[in-house]
């Protein structure tokens, strides 16, 4: 990699509707330890105080635009094209990182990176309750080569959430940037695409970025057939990327596996469908797995594995329901 030590670095913010968090990231970029970025926030036309909130800090390195388009990806795509940035890091406006993150990734892509290298950090889960989730994952390691990282990334339904990773910016144009016709699973494709075009993908180690899961809003737990239709055929295409590069039995069990836990988590908007996902399975030569809890055996001989499935998510609904009843609760116990 050609030598600077200290080359700019993009980080690209879509916005919508995220006021309670917009001003502590723009905060947590501007104390980051390495100084040389810049900011470029993009308001998805939020109709909250987001977009004020974020123009209180706009200088010389914070750049608030408004996008030309709808959408968060196409949010994204409009940050890229007004960034210059040698590399860049994707940042949704409700998450954080470490103040090292940067620093750290940099770091290790000038020493051991190329031009297509990926350096990622370990990805932390915080709930309701602020209580983080620290445990490393299993693919939190180097890979010679990025194939295995899409492999394990499905093997075990990993999460890509865009701001653990820093790519060179030839990177994001190899890919061709975020598909912006993807309404969920928009993370899972672009940075399946990006290892794909990688060299290699570092790991670097006790630097984090922290996934708010309380706050996700790009649930299919909900009743909308467009959005599951949608999702089948970019599941099917994350899947067959890996296809395209392994084509063994333990990389086919993982992709079925991999639409399989998508579908058991969404099966409010895919048991309508489930003839159709078939479908486009078959056409792509693939094929789903049906997730089972190993300790509900009786019932899902009895009830069959829909039903059982949609009383075990049923169930997860009451008690997050309950969770965050209990939640407010404290809270206002604690204005008192």
């Amino acid at each position: 990699m050609e030598e600077n030590t200290n080359p700019l670095v993009s980080i690209l913010i879509p916005l919508y509707n995220a006021e309670e968090y917009i001003g502590d990231l723009l905060e947590w970029c501007l104390r980051q330890s390495y100084k040389n970025i810049e900011v470029v926030v993009v308001d998805d036309h939020s109709t909250d105080n987001s977009y004020s909130i974020a123009k209180r800090y706009e200088s010389e390195r914070v750049h608030v635009l408004t996008n030309p388009k709808k959408g968060a990806q196409s949010a994204r795509n409009y940050a890229f094209e007004n960034s210059k940035g040698r590399f860049v890091k994707f940042h949704d406006a409700d998450d954080y990182c470490s103040d090292n993150i940067i620093l750290k990734q940099v770091e290790r892509m000038l020493k051991d990176g190329d031009d297509d290298t990926i350096v990622f950090s370990s990805l932390y889960l915080i709930d309701e309750y602020g209580n983080k989730n620290t445990k490393k994952a299993y693919n939190d390691k180097d890979y010679s080569n990025p194939i295995e990282y899409i492999y394990m990334s499905q093997k075990y339904i990993s999460l890509c959430c865009p701001h653990r990773y820093l790519l060179n910016r030839q990177t994001v144009e190899k890919v061709g940037g975020w598909k912006e016709d993807v309404l969920i699973c928009q993370d899972g494709l672009f940075f399946t695409k990006a290892a794909e075009k990688a060299s290699k993908m570092l790991y670097v180690d006790n630097e984090f970025a922290v996934w708010r899961v309380f706050n996700n809003n790009n649930k299919v737990h909900m009743k909308n057939t467009a959005k599951a239709k949608n999702l089948i055929h970019t599941l099917c295409e994350i899947a067959n990327t890996l296809l395209m590069h392994r084509n063994d039995v333990e990389a086919r069990n993982a992709a079925s596996s991999y639409i399989g836990m998508h579908i058991f988590l969404g099966i409010d908007s895919f048991r309508p469908i489930l003839p159709y996902v078939d479908e486009v399975c078959k056409q792509n030569g693939l094929e789903w797995t049906k997730i089972k809890s190993p300790r509900l055996g009786l019932l899902y001989s009895t009830l069959g594995w829909v039903r059982t499935t949609e009383l075990i998510q049923g169930w997860k609904k009451v008690k997050m329901t309950f969770s965050h009843a209990f939640c407010s609760s404290l809270k206002g116990q604690h204005k008192h």
